[in-house]
């Protein structure tokens, strides 16, 4: 196993170690997620509608300010858009975050001491997943940097043009830490059918916009 962050802390002191959780996106889903792809996302009712229509409650969400949670235990965030995480990568121990809660969620599992490769093979397989459905990535784009916040990374982004859409599935930096940590999601919202891709660095502001 790989680890980004190997456990920090001395003999005295509270030991914090890197964690990957995840919730696959399966057959059942993806197709799911590729019919809500069609609809106006720029009309909340309606896709409030389908969401419910397929069985996804907007009660007993473990996020403050998430709208729904599949039957899978994906939580559901935006009003005009779908932001679906379905991998974290964060560190565990310390007054901040002294436990495992991503891995505590009905549905996720987590991994002790995984790091970036673990992280990296969700977006891989949740992107076979869709390609399995919609064909190759219209775009598979990837971009390097570095962060204070998460040190070096490698991001993959995958996208599809559905009409007046887009799918993407990528990383993003989690707001629920503050952007400390890092989550790999499925998005969708409108995107205009003559635009073009996004430059891999820019597919960041996409999705979180």
């Amino acid at each position: 196993m790989s680890a980004q962050h190997p456990p920090d802390g001395g003999e005295d002191e509270t030991v914090i170690e890197s964690y990957v959780a995840g919730c696959p996106i399966g057959p059942e889903l993806a197709g799911q997620l590729i019919e809500l792809a069609d609809l106006p996302w720029d009309d909340p009712d309606v896709t409030d509608r389908a969401m419910r229509h397929l069985g996804w409650s907007d009660e007993d969400i473990p996020i403050d300010d998430a709208r729904f949670v599949t039957t899978t235990g994906h939580v559901v965030h935006g009003d005009r858009c779908l932001y679906l995480p379905f991998a974290h990568s964060y560190r565990v121990g310390g007054e901040l975050w002294p436990d495992d809660f991503w891995g505590s969620l009905p549905g996720w599992t987590s991994q002790r001491g995984a790091g970036r490769e673990e992280f990296a093979a969700h977006v891989d397989v949740a992107i076979d997943r869709l390609a399995e459905r919609l064909g190759a990535p219209q775009c598979d784009a990837r971009t390097e940097g570095t962060r204070i916040s998460i040190g070096r990374y490698s991001w993959r982004y995958a996208a599809w043009r559905r009409g007046g859409n887009i799918i993407v599935v990528g990383p993003a930096l989690d707001g629920f830490s503050y952007c400390q940590d890092e989550e790999a999601v499925v998005y969708l919202g409108g995107f205009p059918e003559n635009a073009p891709f996004p430059d891999a660095a820019d597919f960041l502001d996409l999705i979180s916009g």
